[in-house]
């Protein structure tokens, strides 16, 4: 994910700009105490400590998009979806690659195992569907799924590096020679993670299948700029960062213009149909949680004003 103003690809902010240290004690609300808060209104949230914050919004912000419907991609492409869950649980290959990426891969951009894990699944699911497009047969189609897994669960090895998306698929070389991936398939995953990088010119690849998988992880990738983003990624990239919120509430306009640009850069023709979608739904709950801050964080707007 590329830097931007609002932090890494999703542009919140620079993180070159704050330099405090996140609070790394976590407060996890339960559902019965965010629907109390809801009934009782904003002024049990005004009464926690700054401390508390992220922690806060990413509870504040589950329950607004609890009131949304799910993206339809989950409805219409609920097969692929199970078989890739039932390959990701099952493939050897993976579950070696997923242990080896439990030591490397870190959570401090909000890009953790949990992150990656998503991406892998529904970049699974799509190489699967794709490839009744490219007439695969069903064993290469299964085959084409395990390796937009692999490249799913290695595409943010190196994320808190410059040009992350060139790193990473550097260091995921490395850990392909230790699942015994040919190096057919391995180059196939290697530039795939190095095309994933939003609103970078991603280069062509020669193989049809190779292609396919490339574009089915930029897709996954970046259907989490929907919902994800508000309900987990933003909040937890803030958290590791230590930012302050108040200069976050006042680019959150302007970071939701650049959310909306990625409506028109999926790649693959799945993503195409269903990925605005996700888009959407992603800026219609960060609108709400816009609201929710302004509110929420009035006392110090008026002072930084």
């Amino acid at each position: 994910m590329r830097q931007g103003e609002w932090g890494g690809e999703h542009a919140f902010f620079s993180n070159h700009s704050y330099h405090w240290v996140a609070r790394s004690q976590q407060d996890h609300f339960s559902q019965k105490t965010i629907h109390h808060a809801t009934r009782q209104g904003l002024s049990y949230f005004r009464e926690r400590s700054m401390e508390d914050i992220y922690e806060e919004m990413i509870a504040v912000s589950q329950e607004i998009a609890s009131s949304f419907p799910q993206p339809r991609f989950y409805v219409a492409c609920r097969e692929p979806l199970n078989l890739s869950h039932s390959l990701f649980e099952e493939d050897l290959q993976v579950t070696k690659c997923r242990a080896l990426v439990l030591e490397e891969l870190r959570d401090d951009l909000g890009h953790g195992m949990d992150h990656a894990r998503k991406v892998a699944l529904e970049a699974g699911a799509l190489a699967y569907v794709e490839g009744e497009g490219l007439f695969l047969k069903e064993s290469l189609r299964r085959e084409a799924c395990l390796l937009a897994q692999i490249a799913g669960l290695l595409h943010d090895l190196r994320r808190n590096e410059k040009d992350h998306a060139k790193a990473s698929a550097s260091a995921a070389s490395s850990v392909l020679q230790q699942i015994s991936i040919s190096p057919k398939q391995g180059a196939y995953i290697v530039q795939a993670i190095a095309n994933h990088e939003a609103f970078m010119e991603p280069k062509k690849i020669d193989s049809p299948v190779g292609q396919m998988i490339s574009d089915a992880l930029y897709d996954a990738d970046k259907f989490r700029w929907g919902p994800d983003n508000f309900t987990q990624t933003l909040w937890r990239m803030l958290r590791s960062s230590g930012a302050p919120i108040v200069p976050l509430i006042h680019r959150f306009p302007k970071g939701m213009e650049g959310i909306s640009s990625i409506k028109k850069t999926f790649r693959t023709e799945i993503g195409k149909i269903y990925g605005p979608e996700f888009i959407e739904l992603g800026l219609k709950i960060g609108e709400k949680i816009y609201l929710f801050l302004q509110e929420r964080f009035s006392k110090e707007l008026r002072q930084k004003s």
